[in-house]
């Protein structure tokens, strides 16, 4: 949580000395949004927030941030990033484990996240780079393996590559990252996300999510991926401690309310869903996955205009990704309209792609259109894909017309989830 400053003297009080969003503090000091936003964090660069405004609502001093800097400058001896930014990249961990302060592989790790949290396609290629480029400057540096495994492991979740093309390199470059670094919570962290969505090895990716939080306590994204774990074994309050948790640590990581969103929508609790998908939005009104998921929770409260006036907005944003259009689709067949949920399973049937086939999402549209046995067929191949869905598929609400039919039992315990 952000402590309570002093306010500036009326005489600071000027509009040419305030800074009225993140992106004037960001530009004033020559960083990009999220390190500032980090800085405030760890590092107490003066941000102050605007009482009773929509989150994210904030404002910073020039005066202000001038002695907050000649303030650091004195203490870290003029290097040219806070000490406590160590701790952003090593968790605490051994310093010669990381390449030294201002480094071009340190920077080139932090673009690559920057990237990463951005979750388009564009982005995480670039993410890619990033994280390759510091790998080759600095190449016992862990963390841009974990971050390069990370961004394998969203292409495939985001259905732009199939998973049988990046996760076993994705596996590589996390064993990789806990080779160079058995302390990190960053590569323990993303070894458990490939068990979790690659493997759905239940078991082995909790000792990873716990491993990477005995690391470090205070790793945000750490709590963020457990919550998935126990949200998808049904433990849902234990789910909500977690995700929430994350966003005490984070509070302006705009996926993380995201999945605080996913995380009460899987325990069918759709009203809070929403509250926290509103909240990412006025973070980013353009954050792709903010508006899908939205889309989705309100297609559970039979807002079916709304929700595909979201679904339509999604789409634009994420450039014709396949997933998107399929969730669409069974918007449409649970609202009735099911030539146009077939319209759109036709095009994506027929249309040559280089995205894989979302076959999870078009399962759920024919569980919506009550065809329970192409829901199987399409459901067993989303097994024989690994498709990176389906450690939802106990709590998924989209399946709730058929959870009762033997054969989509059969596939729960195939998958090993409890019902």
């Amino acid at each position: 949580m952000t402590t309570l400053r002093a306010q500036p003297s009326d005489s600071a009080r000027t509009s040419t000395d305030r800074l009225d969003s993140w992106k004037e503090i960001a530009t004033y000091l020559r960083r990009e949004v999220r390190t500032v936003q980090l800085w405030e964090k760890n590092e107490g660069l003066p941000v102050h927030r605007h009482f009773h405004k929509r989150l994210g609502s904030v404002f910073a001093y020039r005066s202000e941030i001038d002695l907050w800097q000649r303030r650091v400058s004195r203490t870290q001896h003029d290097q040219a990033a806070p000490a406590g930014w160590l701790k952003v990249f090593s968790s605490g961990k051994n310093p010669a484990l990381s390449p030294p302060a201002g480094s071009g592989a340190r920077e080139a790790y932090l673009k690559g996240r920057y990237f990463w949290n951005q979750r388009s396609e564009k982005a995480l290629r670039k993410a890619i780079v990033c994280f390759e480029s510091a790998m080759r400057e600095e190449p016992g540096f862990a963390l841009p393996y974990s971050g390069l495994a990370d961004s394998l492991t969203l292409l495939s979740f985001y259905e732009i590559a199939s998973p049988a093309e990046v996760m076993p390199a994705a596996r590589r470059a996390a064993q990789k990252a806990i080779e160079l670094d058995a302390n990190s919570a960053e590569a323990h962290a993303s070894l458990a996300d490939v068990f979790l969505h690659f493997d759905r090895d239940w078991q082995a990716a909790d000792r990873e999510y716990r491993r990477a939080l005995q690391c470090n306590p205070d790793y945000a994204l750490g709590y963020h991926w457990y919550a998935n774990l126990l949200a998808a074994r049904g433990q849902h309050g234990a789910a909500h401690m977690a995700i929430m948790h994350a966003l005490e640590i984070n509070p302006v990581s705009i996926i993380t309310l995201v999945w605080a969103g996913v995380t009460s929508h899987l325990a069918h609790q759709f009203d809070e869903a929403i509250r926290h998908y509103q909240s990412a939005l006025e973070l980013d009104p353009q954050f792709i996955w903010a508006h899908m998921y939205m889309a989705q929770a309100l297609e559970q409260k039979r807002d079916f205009k709304l929700a595909l006036q979201e679904f339509e907005t999604a789409a634009r944003l994420a450039e014709g990704n396949n997933c998107v259009k399929a969730m669409m689709a069974h918007a449409h067949a649970a609202s009735g309209d099911a030539a146009s949920a077939r319209r759109i399973l036709e095009e994506l049937s027929s249309a040559a792609s280089r995205q894989c086939m979302p076959s999870y999402d078009i399962a759920a549209t024919y569980a919506a259109l009550g065809e329970s046995h192409r829901m199987v067929d399409w459901l067993n191949r989303a097994c024989r894909e690994r498709n990176m869905k389906l450690f939802t598929l106990a709590q998924d609400p989209r399946f709730d017309p058929l959870r009762h039919y033997s054969g989509f039992k059969r596939i729960v315990e195939q998958v090993g989830l409890p019902h």
